[in-house]
């Protein structure tokens, strides 16, 4: 059983990282990016769009890529941090 749950955990906490990474650079270019038609600009905005959607159903109506971007960070950090606090518990016990 603890093998499984690890096996689950480690899972978890490995695409939450890439997660975190893929949005990190997609809050890079959008910050960085300075022509709004930009195609870097646009492969990350639809890049990180299954990410950012369901954020933006909870904001407000018209809210900027960046606070979307941030606040699925912050979603995403969250869950990878607990994905830590986890294995590490289980892993102790």
């Amino acid at each position: 059983m603890t093998i499984t749950v690890l096996q689950v955990v480690t899972l978890v906490r490995t695409v939450a990282f890439m997660v975190l990474v893929y949005l990190a650079l997609g809050l890079l270019v959008e910050v960085r990016s300075r022509k709004p038609d930009s195609k870097v600009r646009a492969f990350f905005h639809s890049l990180c769009s299954p990410l950012t959607r369901p954020v933006s159903r909870f904001t407000a109506p018209g809210s900027s890529q960046v606070k979307l971007l941030l606040i699925s960070i912050a979603f995403v950090g969250a869950i990878w941090v607990v994905s830590i606090l986890v294995y590490e518990s289980v892993l102790g016990a």
